[in-house]
């Protein structure tokens, strides 16, 4: 019953019907057919109103062939006026037979005056193009709704499946480094690469747990990024240092997973390390960012980059946040910044 009054909107034609009987009956001269007036202008404007919400509709953006569309919509509207005359004619009978009155804007005889048809015919015309004139308006705004509707569910639909996609390039990245890495133990140290094997574990299972959220707490990814460095320690041992320094307040602001974890990754990728030259990591709060700094000991060999953890980081913050990140770099250091308020 909701449903059939939203789609006629019942509520304002039922408004409109009332109006007008009552500005007509208070302008007709003679009381006794005060009640009749009102009662039929009532059904009659009523009737057109549901009529013509059921039978037009002027929206383009429906399923018809846009080809096809002006003509059968000028063909409903002309349905329309005919119908109007016999919804007319149809109440003004019925109560013509239980009143003896029928309803008209013209005093006599109505079968037989040619004023009175035309004063009918008139007020049907006048009538029913008020309404369909009121019908155009709510499906201007329905269409305008409809389509603003449509765009936002099509935008969202874009950037979650671009968000997908971002996130698809990080789990294959950082297998193919552990991989490398889990290689190199088994060869060396068989022994630490099972203490590796069981730390990684560790990590994927954070991974899994947080595959399906865009967002993660600055918490939750640093005791990701604490069991991510035990990782590069077994590998590397004191050639890597870190130093975290982030205030309790903060850890409950969110952040795209994974982050933190891209990053670290491309400051060992890209820089040399050994234990008379440490590379030195320090993540740390500075006003609203969260910084991630590295010293910079260029390799001998600049090893071949695929290019997805900078731009990967920033396509993430852009889509999730709206804000950008920072990447500062001179001949010492290198650090990015990354939205957290």
């Amino acid at each position: 019953m909701k449903s059939l009054a939203g789609k006629y909107r019942l509520k304002e034609g039922g408004f409109i019907a009332l109006f007008f009987p009552a500005a007509f009956a208070l302008s007709d001269s003679s009381r006794s057919t005060t009640v009749v007036h009102f009662v039929s202008s009532f059904l009659i404007i009523l009737s057109l109103w549901c009529m013509n919400f059921a039978l037009i509709d002027f929206r383009t953006n429906k399923s018809m062939k846009a080809k096809n569309k002006p003509r059968a919509l000028h063909y409903k509207i002309a349905v329309s006026y005919m119908l109007a005359i016999l919804i007319y004619l149809s109440v003004g009978l019925l109560l013509n037979t239980l009143s003896g009155r029928l309803l008209s804007t013209a005093r006599g005889n109505w079968g037989h005056s040619f004023s009175t048809w035309f004063f009918i015919f008139l007020q049907i015309f006048l009538f029913n193009t008020l309404i369909l004139l009121i019908k155009h308006a709510f499906d201007s705004v329905a269409e305008k709704r409809d389509i603003a509707l449509e765009n936002e569910m099509l935008k969202r639909e874009n950037l979650h499946a671009v968000h997908e996609a971002l996130k698809q390039q990080i789990n294959p990245h950082f297998l193919f480094n552990s991989l490398t890495t889990l290689q190199s133990l088994t060869k060396y140290d068989p022994r630490q690469a099972v203490s590796f094997i069981g730390e990684l574990a560790s990590v994927y299972r954070y991974m899994l747990q947080h595959q399906d959220k865009n967002m993660v707490t600055l918490g939750e990814e640093l005791n990701f990024m604490r069991s991510y460095l035990y990782l590069l320690k077994i590998r590397f041992g004191d050639a890597i240092c870190t130093d975290i320094q982030v205030p309790e307040q903060v850890l409950s602001n969110t952040m795209p997973p994974n982050t933190l974890q891209l990053l670290v990754e491309n400051a060992v990728k890209h820089n040399g390390l050994s234990l008379k030259r440490p590379l030195h990591i320090s993540i740390f709060m500075t006003k609203e960012y969260l910084a991630v700094k590295n010293n910079l000991q260029s390799k001998p060999v600049e090893p071949t980059s695929s290019r997805l953890g900078l731009s990967n980081i920033s396509r993430r913050y852009m889509l999730l946040k709206g804000k950008d990140i920072v990447v500062t770099k001179n001949e010492h250091e290198f650090q990015v910044l990354l939205p957290i308020t």
